[in-house]
């Protein structure tokens, strides 16, 4: 088990078109939000504008605080999820993937079920949606 104290804080958005989430895919098949590692010196929303940017080309606002949890991992250090309601600047743009990604989609909130996506996002995808 892995276990040298350190703990990576993440932030993840949920971003809301039509009712629909933002979802993108990574190369080992998991489906996820938006978002990543906040860097030294960064702060939380810099980090979530920067991810998102980075990785879908988007422009968003930080929306309000929706969930937080704790993210344990056997082979790395565990992470400390932040997700955020987030609202495209542009509604109808359209996301353009780095390399992290192989493929984004723009899900129905009752079609959800079958990304099995972690509790945390769940959560905070439930969340959203009431807001």
């Amino acid at each position: 088990m892995f276990d040298d104290g350190l703990l990576y804080v993440s932030l993840k958005g949920v971003i809301v078109r039509r009712d629909q989430i933002l979802l993108l895919q990574k190369h080992s098949g998991r489906w996820d939000l938006p978002g990543g590692r906040l860097d030294p010196g960064e702060t939380p929303k810099q980090c979530l504008l920067r991810e998102i940017a980075e990785e879908t080309g988007l422009a968003v606002r930080q929306g309000r605080l929706l969930h937080r949890w704790v993210r344990y991992r056997s082979n790395g250090p565990d992470v400390f999820v932040i997700s955020h309601r987030c609202r495209l600047n542009d509604p109808q743009a359209e996301p353009r993937l780095s390399a992290e990604h192989v493929a984004s989609r723009w899900v129905d909130a009752d079609a959800l079920a079958r990304y099995q996506l972690s509790r945390g996002i769940e959560k905070s995808i439930r969340r959203a949606r009431k807001s």
